[in-house]
């Protein structure tokens, strides 16, 4: 009897050290700043991946969104745009892509086009822009010459980016009204507070209370910036506050025990998405309210 092959798929399975960026060890060597290393990767929390970059990487463009939305459509626009790019150079290590170079440059090239589909205010050329997307995705596997190793698992961190990256797409259009604006800025302030999250998370205690620390900061902070708005009234505020807050320290968590999260290229990636797929709240609650 012919012997049982061995399975490939685990041995072609990629090794923590070389990370899922394609530079062998950098993604963890590099810890930047989470104060792990290879050999940390299986004893702690999932919340100890999240380091000080993506911490403040979710600040910095929660922060940047939110007074680009104050300042205009083009500055909404321009926020926008740099996040989704930053997300399509980070996303493909982050959820597993077989090809991380081509991955990037379809997710790049469709960022283009799906945040300026949000030229029209009625957001109806949207679908069209992710659907260029998808095209290009194929595309981009059609083109491989080693194979096709991975192809769903490659297509899947496609389509995951391009969907972050019309959420975020969705949010441009608040710039135009004051009271959209308003929404966006307590959506922001909930994210932020979200934070809390991935500090707290250190603490062994709290670990299994995270959920409901993080939605009541959330919740908390956006009451209160509704309040400075003057647009959005409490009832409004607390959900807003709990599906932007919660929903922005889940998008990181899900990620935090992906191996590219000991890097910054990582976590820079996890930071942009959580900020950017907050982009369908805004809209909804705008719409809603």
């Amino acid at each position: 009897m012919a012997p049982v092959p061995e399975d490939d798929a685990a041995r072609r399975e990629p090794s923590t050290r070389e990370g899922l960026d394609g530079e062998s060890g950098a993604a963890v060597l590099d810890a930047a700043g989470s104060g792990a290393g290879p050999g940390d990767l299986g004893t702690s929390a999932n919340a100890e991946r999240i380091g000080w970059v993506a911490v403040g990487a979710t600040l910095v463009a929660a922060g940047a969104l939110l007074g680009a939305v104050v300042s205009g459509y083009a500055a909404a626009l321009g926020v926008t745009l740099t996040l989704a790019l930053v997300l399509a150079w980070g996303w493909p290590p982050l959820t597993g892509s077989r090809t991380p170079a081509a991955t990037s440059g379809v997710l790049a090239t469709s960022a283009v086009a799906i945040v300026l589909s949000a030229l029209r205010q009625d957001l109806l050329w949207v679908p069209a822009a992710v659907a260029f997307g998808i095209v290009l995705s194929f595309f981009a596997q059609l083109v491989r010459r080693a194979g096709r190793e991975g192809l769903v698992l490659t297509l899947l961190s496609s389509f995951g980016g391009l969907v972050v990256m019309a959420s975020g797409a969705t949010a441009v259009v608040a710039a135009a009204d004051a009271r959209d604006r308003a929404v966006a800025v307590v959506a922001m302030a909930a994210v932020a507070a979200g934070v809390v999250g991935d500090l707290l998370a250190r603490v062994p205690a709290l670990d299994r209370w995270l959920g409901l620390v993080v939605l009541a900061a959330a919740v908390m902070v956006a009451v209160v910036a509704a309040a400075g708005t003057g647009r959005v009234g409490p009832l409004a505020a607390v959900g807003i506050g709990a599906v932007a807050g919660a929903g922005s320290w889940a998008f990181r968590r899900v990620f935090s025990l992906e191996p590219a999260m000991l890097g910054v290229r990582g976590q820079v990636a996890a930071a942009a998405g959580s900020v950017l797929a907050v982009g369908a709240v805004v809209r909804l609650f705008s719409l809603l309210t």
